[in-house]
Formats: structure tokens, sequence, C-alpha cells
């Protein structure tokens, strides 16, 4: 492996981590000033998807 390779692959592991963080943080703050709902049960809710799910108990 070259320099060029190893910079690259480097790079691209930290940003995937910053990615990774911020996508943490952003869930978080959601969830605190949304009253615990989640992002992804928001946007199902709001689109009606749950709605058109069977939950068998």
């Amino acid at each position: 492996m070259d320099a060029e390779t190893i910079a690259g692959l480097s790079g691209l592991a930290v940003g995937l981590l910053v990615l990774l963080g911020l996508s943490i943080f952003e869930s978080r703050a959601y969830r605190k000033e949304h009253d615990g709902e989640g992002m992804m049960h928001h946007w199902l809710s709001a689109h009606h998807v749950l709605d058109r799910v069977r939950r068998r108990h």
C-alpha cells in the first residue's frame, strides 16, 4: 500500500466516524425535543405506514 491509499482509507474512516457521531447526537436531540418519539417512528406514523402494518399478538 502506498501513502495515498493509506491517507484515503484513514480519511474515509474519520469521515464515517464523524457521520456516525453526528447521527447519534441528532437522534438523541430529536428524542429529547419530541417527548421520546424517535425520528423513524415519527416518519412512519406521519406517512401512515404504521396503519397498514398489522400487529399480531
